[in-house]
């Protein structure tokens, strides 16, 4: 009986998850798995999640905005955590098994310029597959995080980390070069 209900249950939550994305324009290719709190979602633009996804958030609310004309590209069996906050206003891809760790915040642009001799930055963010974004860092314009790339949690990436490295600090810079076979994933 126990069974049954909880057959039920999960088809219900499908079905509701289905919903709401849908209404908020988000495009998936199977329902992605959403643990606690559902994220909150203002899509303008593109919003595109791959199967086997999952969003955990049990302390604070998770936040994806793709702004009009932005592309948000998620792949296959990448995960968040609590606290993530995530702004596409041009474009930002996630590869494939990515895992963003709590608070991490993702940014391709700057919002506002600073001054009227600097302009707002807006440029694409490409993070690689199986990388690991550890908690409270901050992935901004123009950053490209290479496959198998763990970036260390407080760090601030702000141009390219090369493929199976280890980098930490503000900016984040490389401090060890990872050996990490090509089909290997983080569990």
């Amino acid at each position: 009986m126990r069974r049954i209900i909880n057959s039920i249950q999960w088809r219900l939550r499908t079905f509701f998850i289905k919903i709401y994305l849908r209404k908020k324009n988000v495009k998936f290719a199977a329902c992605p798995s959403f643990s606690g709190h559902w994220p909150e979602i203002k899509n303008e633009g593109t919003f595109i999640i791959g199967p086997n996804c999952s969003f955990n958030s049990f302390r604070l609310r998770q936040h994806f905005t793709v702004k009009k004309n932005g592309v948000l590209k998620i792949e296959k069996g990448a995960r968040f955590n609590d606290g993530v906050n995530l702004c596409a206003a041009q474009y930002i891809k996630i590869g494939h098994h990515a895992r963003i760790g709590d608070m991490t915040y993702i940014y391709d642009t700057d919002f506002h310029q600073i001054s009227p001799e600097n302009p707002a930055k807006c440029e694409p963010v490409l993070i690689g597959n199986n990388t690991w974004i550890c908690s409270k860092s901050m992935i901004l314009p123009g950053a490209v995080i290479g496959d198998h790339t763990v970036i260390a949690a407080g760090s601030v990436v702000t141009g390219k980390i090369p493929a199976k490295s280890l980098a930490a600090g503000v900016p984040a810079k490389v401090v060890k070069t990872l050996n990490i076979h090509d089909d290997w994933l983080r569990k």
